[in-house]
């Protein structure tokens, strides 16, 4: 099959695979920024919920000794 190529066809065969090559690259690496991107946000997220969380708590303690006084 190899000996049927003509010098014009192996070139655009091997210019069409590192083209495909770097789409791939490319296409990878937005993913994982966009993957970094989410765990951060993700991670944001968490942090409001904690604090949320302690808040709350914080109240309930405030109403607790306010109920008993």
């Amino acid at each position: 099959m190899i000996d049927s190529l003509s010098h014009f066809e192996f070139i655009m065969l091997a210019i069409t695979l590192i083209g495909g090559w770097v789409k791939f690259h490319a296409d990878y690496n937005k993913l994982s920024a966009r993957v970094d991107a989410l765990e951060n946000d993700n991670n944001e997220f968490k942090e409001d919920v904690k604090q949320l969380l302690k808040d709350i708590q914080e109240i309930k303690l405030l109403l607790a000794k306010n109920q008993m006084q």
